[in-house]
């Protein structure tokens, strides 16, 4: 058993190894390329992809600068708003949770009362029954 565990063990770990050094030298550039060939291309892609066709002015940045100040603001509030709601419903969560609490327990009070009560009523039942399954045997006893 042990040996069958090992051995799984050790399989596992050469299927890793294998699929890491697969992936390792599957990622390597083509061998005409230059080392730097590739994160030029990927750094000039992404400069491609969020550069503007033109120029902006100053005032345009200044504008698109006061533009994201004001949706920073508004998300700040909306985060805000998101935070105090996420607390106003985990109060109220709490204060359900604390009401259910208190009805389970009552209710569990209620019945241990009820138990309490029909074993008493069992307890006073049997000593009754044998009382008279005593007297009864007095009686059988004295009528010999």
């Amino acid at each position: 058993m042990k040996t069958s565990t090992t051995l799984a063990h050790v399989g596992a770990c050469c299927i890793a190894a294998l699929c890491l050094l697969g992936s390792a030298f599957g990622d390597t550039p083509d061998p005409g390329e230059a080392p730097g060939d590739v994160h030029r291309k990927v750094v000039g892609q992404a400069a491609a992809a969020e550069a503007p066709e033109r120029e902006q002015t100053p005032a345009e940045l200044g504008e698109r600068v006061e533009a994201l100040e004001k949706e920073n603001l508004v998300l700040r509030e909306d985060l805000g708003k998101a935070r105090l709601d996420a607390r106003a419903r985990l109060a109220e969560a709490e204060k359900e949770r604390a009401e259910l609490e208190s009805l389970l327990r009552q209710r569990v009070d209620e019945l241990n009362e009820r138990l309490a009560a029909e074993r008493e009523r069992q307890a006073r039942k049997t000593r009754n029954l044998w009382l008279a399954v005593g007297i009864l045997a007095l009686a059988i006893a004295g009528s010999n």
